[in-house]
């Protein structure tokens, strides 16, 4: 990821579209500070919060639906907790 001044952007608009459009991703900076991205339009699917939450709900739908279906009894609260632990610390 690139970051570029507000000014370089506005100087050279086609070619920072050109990069945009083959990959690349810009940070852009207005006085030292970051304002905005300009990031490829694949990636922007990826940041929409309305589409994030309805893949969230998705998965939750579907572990609601595979608990239904496993006869052993509900884990417990701390056997959860410890689950999500050992996945960090594998990480």
């Amino acid at each position: 990821m690139r970051t570029i001044t507000a000014l370089e952007v506005r100087a050279k608009f086609g070619q920072v579209l050109d990069e945009a459009a083959a990959g690349e991703r810009f940070i852009v900076e207005r006085a030292g500070q970051p304002v905005a991205a300009i990031v490829p339009l694949r990636d922007l699917e990826a940041l929409d919060p309305e589409k994030i939450r309805e893949q969230r709900k998705a998965a939750l739908r579907e572990l609601v639906w595979m608990r239904s279906r496993d006869p052993r009894p509900a884990p417990t609260a701390e056997e959860i907790v410890g689950w999500i632990r050992e996945g960090r610390d594998s990480r």
